[in-house]
């Protein structure tokens, strides 16, 4: 079901675009040799760049190309939010020593 992009999402889209066009010129990465190294074309790129618009591969690939690949997948570790860590400390089981059930 495909309806209107909700504004937070849509204000993430611009930003995130914003910020790997900053790296890219900041690393003076042309347009056309970043969609070369990322295999794309240059609309593709062009567009995910100005608009944040495309697929979730066509960003990987361009943020790996731009060295922020590790970074989107740390953004993303559930285990990085509060409640990701309360539930992985409920989930672990605790370490049981031997004197304190008599073995």
């Amino acid at each position: 079901m495909s309806g209107r992009t909700p504004l937070p999402v849509a204000r993430a889209m611009r930003v995130t675009a914003s910020h790997l066009d900053l790296a890219r010129r900041q690393q003076r990465i042309t347009l056309e040799l970043l969609a070369d190294r990322a295999n794309l074309s240059v609309p593709t790129v062009r567009k995910l760049l100005s608009e944040g618009s495309g697929s979730f591969e066509n960003f990987l690939r361009v943020a790996r190309i731009l060295g922020m690949l590790q970074s989107v997948e740390d953004a993303t570790d559930p285990l990085r939010t509060p409640i990701g860590r309360v539930r992985a400390d409920m989930d672990t089981p605790r370490r049981v020593r031997g004197g304190e059930h008599g073995v």
